[in-house]
């Protein structure tokens, strides 16, 4: 048996070790890009699965469920079909093909044309901070409902203690603001 074979079986095997050793996503990461170029991040927002609900919702797919999918009430379109190249390359273990926005921008509104003033995370290209890429059980493949939706990054007692929002009680944010963008600082609708 030549040395470049004896090698290559040595690596395997090592390779095979580590993965039935290892528990943790960063460990497995740091080991395959030793030998292996263009593997995802796992910290990474960008590639594959980046939280516990994406994983999820591709285990819900995954399993076909009649009684789990009946529950769901929105799935992105692509998914739906089974597209999953339209948002991934699959070459790349699933990479996405762009980063966001510029792949929202694909099918749906640049809301940077749109709007003179764009919030935060729709300028910085964080769509998922906010929609599930997949699928949810809210409207517009929203994360969360109601107030949830923008109290999880903006604070509720800075908020909700101002006169203009003291009576607002469960009223959605998004009767007053557009979660997009607009033209005043506080995305007013107009």
């Amino acid at each position: 048996m030549n040395i470049a074979l004896k090698g290559s079986i040595f690596l395997f095997v090592l390779m095979a070790v580590f993965f039935i050793v290892s528990c943790s996503s960063s460990q497995r990461y740091k080991m395959l890009t030793f030998f292996f170029d263009g593997v995802p991040d796992p910290k990474s927002s960008t590639d594959l699965l980046s939280s516990d609900s994406l994983l999820k919702d591709t285990l819900l797919l995954a399993n076909n469920s009649t009684l789990l999918q009946a529950s769901i009430q929105k799935m992105h379109a692509p998914y739906q079909d089974k597209q999953c190249n339209a948002c991934h390359d699959q070459t790349m273990m699933g990479k996405l093909n762009q980063v966001q926005p510029g792949l929202c921008y694909e099918c749906h509104e640049d809301f940077s044309k749109k709007f003179e003033k764009v919030h935060g995370p729709v300028g910085g290209g964080f769509c998922t901070s906010c929609h599930s890429p997949h699928m949810s059980m809210n409207e517009h493949l929203l994360s969360r409902t109601g107030q949830t939706v923008c109290l999880h990054c903006h604070e509720s007692s800075s908020l909700l203690d101002t006169d203009s929002h003291k009576d607002i009680k469960e009223t959605l944010c998004t009767e007053c603001h557009d979660p997009h963008g607009g033209t005043t600082q506080f995305f007013l609708k107009q």
